[in-house]
């Protein structure tokens, strides 16, 4: 009994100690495992730190390089960011709603139409040759069946300096056709003076128009300025008459020549040159004046009580001017020419010396044609 139980203990010690054994070599293989688990956890931990370690002094380098460079001025951000010269330069555009700054093209600023250059006039070629000669040519009249055909000159600033003067400056007897002062565009009236010559020269063939079947077969009186062509037809031909306190006497002149001349030569001694009156060229005298926009003759033409002064109505911008002017040109007329003016309608006068009265006067008036 006893050695069956015995060989019976021996063989639960031997599958005893098997199981622990077992049990032992998977503790130990657990344990290994979990070992390898936590250095491997260890590991990676520890990396990390040094990359952001790394990381860290990296940035703070870089901070430190930011803060060694210069920081731009504001004006200097502004150049180099075009939206915010764009927010500068329309300090408005934040306050508006986005509606408005997305609303397209239709809210957008207009640009600045662009202006347009006054044109500059072109003279006719036909004054190209004469203006050297004379600067204050300003036209050239002609008519047909007529011995007018010469050129007009224009002297504000003495009206009668070519009263004896031929084209060139030169003393002559008949002298040259000239406008009256207080002569511009937009006042609706040439005013042309010219001497009753007996040869025919000047205005001595201007009374022609004092039989109408003259005026019948030659209506037409042609006067280019320097810058245009233009032609009138024959509105009338009348009479009249100056008042003797209202001419110009020949000391009048004299004394105005006089004055001019020395004006003349206290500019070329200004500008270091000596010269003597008859050195003088037209080029040298300065008969040029701007009257600007006022109406010299206004007092005249208020106490005319219907004398009519024709000579006093070289600016018709007033329509009652105007009116008055066409009417009592009309009244006066030796004939009818069966033309009319109305209000905007230019008038050319031509004015010479008769004699059927003392300091009598010859008129002949036409009418622009319309373009």
């Amino acid at each position: 009994m006893s050695v069956c139980y015995h060989i019976a203990h021996s063989k639960n010690m031997k599958g005893s100690f098997s199981m622990r054994s077992k049990i032992a070599i998977i503790t130990i293989i657990a344990s290994v495992f979990i070992l390898g688990v936590l250095l491997a956890n260890y590991y990676k931990s520890t990396s990390q730190k040094n990359e952001d370690v790394q990381t860290a002094e990296s940035g703070q380098t870089t901070a430190e390089e930011n803060l060694s460079e210069p920081v731009p001025s504001e004006d200097e951000l502004l150049q180099d960011d075009p939206g915010q010269e764009e927010l500068s330069s329309k300090p408005d555009a934040e306050e508006g709603s986005q509606e408005e700054n997305t609303a397209g093209p239709d809210n957008a600023e207009a640009a600045p139409e662009p202006v347009e250059e006054p044109e500059q006039k072109q003279i006719l070629p036909e004054f190209e040759e004469l203006l050297p000669v004379n600067p204050y040519v300003a036209g050239w009249l002609e008519i047909d069946g007529s011995a007018i055909n010469d050129p007009v000159v224009y002297t504000p600033k003495s009206q009668n300096y070519f009263l004896h003067r031929a084209i060139d400056g030169s003393n002559e007897s008949k002298g040259t056709l000239f406008i009256a002062i207080n002569w511009r565009d937009g006042y609706n009236n040439t005013l042309i003076y010219g001497h009753n010559m007996k040869d025919g020269s000047g205005f001595g063939s201007l009374q022609k128009f004092a039989k109408q079947s003259f005026g019948k077969e030659h209506p037409v009186i042609r006067f280019d300025t320097l810058y245009e062509k233009r032609e009138y037809e024959l509105f009338a031909a009348f009479y009249s008459q100056i008042d003797e306190e209202e001419l110009e006497t020949e000391d009048d002149r004299d004394s105005k020549d006089k004055k001019l001349e020395e004006e003349a030569i206290a500019r070329k001694e200004e500008a270091g040159e000596t010269v003597t009156p008859a050195e003088l060229t037209l080029n040298d005298i300065d008969l040029h004046r701007d009257f600007g926009d006022v109406d010299i003759y206004r007092e005249e033409k208020d106490s005319d009580n219907g004398r009519f002064r024709y000579y006093y109505y070289t600016d018709l911008s007033d329509k009652a001017d105007f009116d008055y002017y066409a009417e009592n040109v009309k009244a006066r007329a030796l004939y009818d020419t069966g033309v009319d003016a109305e209000w905007g309608d230019e008038f050319i006068t031509l004015s010479t010396c008769s004699y059927q009265v003392k300091n009598g006067r010859f008129v002949v008036v036409g009418v622009r044609k319309k373009q």
